[in-house]
């Protein structure tokens, strides 16, 4: 656990996914969970180290299988954007055996607990633009942003300059751009650099918490593939051609031999849905 402001803290060495809480007199706000049943719990132990008032919310900044599956072992209302509630109640039966199968190159133990005792926990107190919490002295703002994910938010609290971005900062790890609206999210990014913007501290859904500068080479990534992907489809390229694309991108950040055929596959699902998104533009 890293303090990275003043009652603000974070651990971004669960698994890839970065959580971070807020310890209030009041409570505790959490900010995403960890994905495996055993880091969770560790987590929550962490936080428990720091102080012994409950934690109150646990603020999801999208509904993606890594942000979920640990909420059960924190307690608390859990906090999310009206389309993260629609996409978690649609997950059927078969989504516990599908996040099981999930974590298993990771943990046989995590993947026999999730198939034996996974139960989704909707949330609670769900919003459409923005929700502002206030427990302590300090606003927690959330704010429905998009780009990532219909459902993604960011949670800002401008009085400590940390700004939780949630997947639409990756540091030194691939996004996820399967569901993205690669337009509004190079927006969101261009705007958290601007000098007035306040924060100095920028968590990320993956990887460790940066500066500023951080957004760029996320920015480049983006903008990058769809540069490509556009240029596919002006040469009359199909689908199939993104394929090619995947050597390029997976060779920008290091990549573990067991993960690499995830990572082509996110990688992949991502060029995919520029595709189509852009051919569905015209």
């Amino acid at each position: 656990m890293r303090q990275i402001a003043p009652n603000i803290f974070v651990q971004d060495s669960y698994r890839g996914v970065t959580v971070g809480c807020v310890v209030t007199d009041a409570g505790v706000i959490c900010i995403d969970s960890p994905l495996l049943p055993t880091d969770a719990r560790d987590w929550r132990a962490q936080i428990a180290k720091r102080t012994n008032k409950p934690v109150r919310f646990v603020v999801l900044t999208d509904a993606h299988r890594d942000r979920i599956l640990g909420v059960q072992y924190l307690g608390g209302a859990v906090v999310a954007h009206e389309a993260a509630w629609e996409k978690m109640k649609s997950l059927g039966d078969a989504f516990r055996q599908q996040a099981a199968d999930s974590v298993a190159p990771c943990s046989a133990e995590a993947a026999a607990e999730v198939a034996a005792d996974f139960r989704i926990v909707l949330p609670q107190i769900t919003f459409v633009n923005t929700l502002t919490l206030h427990l302590g002295n300090a606003p927690v703002i959330i704010r429905h942003v998009g780009g990532a994910t219909q459902g993604s938010v960011w949670v800002h609290l401008p009085q400590s300059n940390v700004l939780f971005m949630g997947d639409l900062l990756t540091v030194k790890y691939h996004p996820s751009a399967a569901e993205g609206d690669i337009a509004a999210w190079l927006e969101l990014l261009a705007q958290v650099q601007q000098n007035d913007f306040p924060a100095k501290v920028i968590v990320p859904g993956r990887g460790g918490p940066a500066r500023k500068a951080a957004l760029g080479p996320m920015a480049d990534y983006l903008d990058t593939m769809r540069a490509r992907v556009q240029a596919l489809i002006r040469t009359r390229k199909p689908k199939a051609e993104t394929a090619q694309l995947v050597p390029e991108f997976i060779e920008r950040y290091p990549v573990a031999e067991v993960d690499r055929e995830c990572v082509q596959r996110r990688i992949k699902a991502g060029l995919d849905h520029i595709y189509d998104s852009l051919k569905n533009k015209k």
